[in-house]
């Protein structure tokens, strides 16, 4: 079936002796009525109602399909679905393949026909992107210069073209540009029109079509433009789909907007050049009344809408390329030394300042430069940014100063700066290494530097840690079996702090408990403390014990911000430390994190003055995130000190706490690093946060009418759990092992925990019927499908929606898992922690048990006691 008449309608019936149907110019009705006008819905309705066993089609329209059911079902029962016009979206082909549609591409004009196969056999199905040419055409590659080649058609007695325009031989220079596959012979793939390549001034190329076709695939995108031809960098001009319209002159509305595609571009980006990536400031956004231009078939046409959106496009560039011009007034430095690179970037950095000049060695967040606005999103670990002016202004200055250098290596170095490199280096010192790692041509945010920081961090906070050696190492003959304990504890008033600071409370052997925590301005600690109690309904009773000291401080100071009595005090009589404060945020560089490790060093400084023999115990609540770059093909993360400090690359959340293990490894007191899980809902209550990613997925679950499967167990484990096994260690009479992973020794199925929050919807009345259970891909599909309506209802409903990205990866590590065939892994892509260290030195981790169906249905109860589904 054809959407609309060409040559194919009357070639097609001769060479196959076979009808085709298409749509009859005028009704049957009346004969002057306007012709039928094609749309994805009337197209299916006509290929059930003649019963094609083939459909030809615009790109456009598979996209609307690739997510619905319905329509699926109909394309999976046709012989091969081909689309030809356009590119399609990776993504919504890959959806449709692996559903079971026979997808393939078609190329082919009006000046030499169609000359690719239709059928593509079993090995190549899955390569639907692909084109394979027919022997009874020649073509001839003319390859240019930057891995692409432009297909020409030659003449041949069994194929004569109807338009030649080679001035060697007889053929058709066809202008369109392909890429040959890397393993498979005789493989192509479209990536655009050579008119398409943007030059830039520098003289690169940038091929357009791989990157929009990626950022297309973003539900709130209805057409994308990649622009720049003569330009420094490309930008791009975005048209919002139906219902996603912003207004583009309110800079909250576009700064929301520009996070919301964001993922995709990222994505694009990294498939790219360094050249071709788009910068956040490079994005334009159409307006509801100058829609992008498009033609017949519905594709977007490009001179037309650049032409459109020329005035908006210049003065994008003037306003952006006016802050990199800033930067060509300020001379290079004479050498790329550490030294004249600070110097010359503190110019630039004090220029931006408003003039104030900038400390080297401090976050120049902290001196006047406007840091990201960050929101918290449901999922605590998920933060919303908009852009920095003062950050973006710096960079260009430096992208600016590095492209107006004599020097061509420099010039191309430019290209090389990463778009988050202030971010990513916060500090001039660390700016400059990074510049001059882009300018040696070494990569300035690579895992040699990443490791490098770490090492240099934990080598930074051990200094003077082998003075009291000796001491802080003497054996222990009675263990830890006196009967007066004092205890300081940081973090009381969270989560886990709260499970700890109770149990410490309701123990015999402890007679004081220091419970530290930041001050803050919307209540005091004890309000804080009272209504994370009552939370998770623990007994209020042992908040009024006369153990409890409340210490409002900030640990990161010097003798940990407190005056000197009471430092001494503490210092004399401690005898177990737990450090249990951090902040949760996966977002942040390593650098955000130096306040905290500062404070770590500190409560060791204050355990290693004490007088007490041997010193007293340092219990380290750490992440499993410390271990964020673990090889898993190595197995289980063991309990034991990791000194390559490759396996904790990554964001600085997970990097801060390596840092704290080792550093406290140095110390030589006698300490425990506890690699914590993800931390479920437990007892009383089952509170488990609403703003987690796991209420989240249940909450949104409910309007999406699915909850997901993932393949693989978890290890989620209960707060009173994770509370008592440290307890267990710290107050043991063996000496406390260095590491111990916890997570829970007994992990189950994902389908064992989600099937019975299912049934405990239905049971609460929050559901008339437990939701089916549906691969998480499928879920994930739903959820971005659902994100094309971006209302305050809709967001309400379906809270994941802000969470696309991290659903995003639990959704392909989910895929991988099922590919694999490998169950006995964790499910989301997590890497296993071996735990047996865990179950000799704690009995609390021996005897723990699996979770089951009834905490499944103590979690839900806690939802809805919490209002989460109204």
């Amino acid at each position: 079936m054809f959407p609309r008449p060409s040559a194919s309608v009357l070639l097609v019936p001769i060479a196959t002796l076979s009808s085709v149907s298409i749509y009859p110019p005028t009704s049957l009705l009346d004969p002057l009525a306007a012709p039928v006008v094609p749309n994805s819905q009337n197209i299916l309705s006509s290929v059930l109602k003649t019963k094609s066993n083939s459909l030809v089609v615009v790109p456009a329209f598979l996209a609307q399909w690739a997510f619905s059911p319905s329509a699926v079902d109909v394309l999976k029962t046709l012989e091969y679905v081909a689309y030809a016009g356009g590119p399609l979206a990776p993504k919504m082909g890959n959806a449709l393949v692996d559903a079971g549609v026979k997808l393939s591409c078609v190329y082919g004009a009006t000046e030499f026909g169609i000359n690719t196969y239709f059928f593509r056999n079993s090995v190549e199905q899955k390569l639907w992107e692909w084109v394979r040419f027919g022997p009874n055409s020649k073509i001839r590659w003319a390859p240019q210069d930057d891995g692409t080649y432009e297909c020409q058609v030659l003449t041949i007695p069994t194929h004569q073209v109807s338009v030649e325009n080679l001035s060697d031989v007889k053929g058709y220079a066809t202008s369109d540009v392909f890429i040959k596959h890397p393993t498979i012979e005789g493989l192509w793939k479209i990536v655009g029109r050579l008119d398409d390549v943007l030059v830039l001034s520098s003289g690169e190329k940038t091929v357009p079509a791989p990157m929009e076709s990626i950022i297309s695939a973003n539900p709130q995108v209805n057409g994308t433009v990649i622009f720049g031809r003569g330009r420094n960098q490309v930008g791009i001009l975005i048209e919002p789909r139906a219902g996603c319209e912003i207004d583009v002159d309110d800079e909250k509305d576009l700064a929301k907007f520009r996070n919301r595609v964001w993922p995709h571009i990222e994505e694009a980006n990294n498939e790219a050049p360094a050249f071709s990536r788009i910068f956040k400031e490079m994005i334009l956004v159409t307006r509801s009344e100058k829609p992008m231009p498009r033609a017949g078939k519905g594709t977007v046409t490009k001179k037309a809408t650049v032409k459109l959106y020329e005035e908006e496009i210049n003065a994008l560039y003037e306003t952006v390329e006016g802050s990199a011009r800033a930067g060509i007034d300020v001379p290079l430095p004479t050498s790329w030394t550490a030294e004249d690179v600070e110097a010359w970037l503190k110019v630039h950095a004090t220029a931006v300042n408003a003039d104030k000049a900038v400390n080297p060695d401090v976050d120049i967040f902290a001196q006047g430069f406007d840091r990201w606005v960050e929101k918290k999103s449901r999922l605590t670990f998920c933060l919303l940014r908009e852009s920095s002016l003062s950050a973006t202004f710096l960079k260009n200055r430096i992208i600016g100063s590095l492209s107006s250098s004599s020097d061509r290596d420099v010039q191309v170095s430019a290209s090389r700066i990463d778009q988050n490199i202030i971010f990513s280096n916060p500090s001039i010192h660390q700016l400059a290494r990074s510049v001059i790692n882009a300018v040696l041509q070494q990569n300035g945010t690579g895992a040699v530097d990443a490791k490098a920081d770490i090492e240099n961090t934990i080598e930074r906070y051990s200094v003077g840690l082998g003075n009291s050696v000796a001491e802080a190492n003497t054996p222990l003959v009675n263990g830890c079996n006196q009967s007066d304990h004092v205890v300081a504890l940081t973090g009381s008033t969270g989560g886990l702090g709260s499970y700890l600071l109770a149990d410490l409370l309701q123990r015999e052997d402890v007679s004081v408990v220091y419970a530290f925590n930041r001050p803050s301005k919307e209540a005091s600690i004890q309000q804080r403390q009272e209504s994370s109690f009552k939370d998770r309904g623990l007994d209020f009773t042992p908040l009024q014990s006369g153990k409890l000291v409340y210490v409002e401080t900030d640990t990161s100071d010097d003798h940990l911000g407190l005056d000197k009595e009471l430092y001494q005090k503490i210092c004399t009589s401690v005898t177990i430390i737990i450090h249990n404060a951090w902040r949760l945020d996966f977002n942040l560089a390593l650098s955000s994190f130096d306040s905290h490790v500062r404070g770590t060093r500190n409560l060791i400084d204050l355990a290693l003055s004490s007088p007490h023999h041997p010193k007293p115990r340092f219990m380290f609540t750490s992440s499993i995130s410390s271990a964020q770059s673990w090889d898993r093909a190595k197995g289980p993360f063991p309990e034991e000190v990791q000194y390559d400090a490759g396996v904790a690359i990554g964001p600085g959340y997970g990097a801060s706490k390596y840092i704290s293990e080792r550093v406290l490894v140095n110390s030589k007191l006698p300490a425990s690093s506890f690699r914590i899980g993800q931390i479920s809902g437990g007892p009383p209550r089952g509170a488990w946060s609403t703003t987690n990613w796991l209420p989240i997925i249940v909450e949104s679950s409910v309007s999406l009418g699915t909850l997901p499967e993932a393949k693989g167990f978890v290890s989620w484990i209960p707060p009173h759990a994770v509370s008592n096994a440290i307890l267990d260690v710290a107050f043991a009479a063996e000496e406390p092992p260095i590491a111990v992973n916890l997570v829970h020794p007994r992990p189950v199925a994902w389908r064992t925990l989600i099937q019975p929050v299912a049934d405990a919807l239905v049971e609460r009345k929050v559901t008339n019927y437990p939701l089916p259970l549906v691969p998480f891909s499928e879920w994930h599909d739903k959820l971005e499908s659902s994100a094309k309506d971006l209302s305050k209802e809709t967001m309400k409903r379906i809270p994941a929606i802000k969470l696309l990205n991290f659903m995003r990866f639990m959704a392909r590590s989910d895929i991988a898992t099922r590919a694999s065939g490998e169950m006995g892994s964790e499910a989301g892509g997590v890497a296993s922690f071996a735990t047996a260290v865990a179950e000799r030195v704690s009995p609390t981790m021996k005897e723990l048990k699996s979770l089951s169906s009834a905490d499944a249905a103590q979690w839900v109860n806690y939802w809805v006691a919490m209002e989460m589904f109204q």
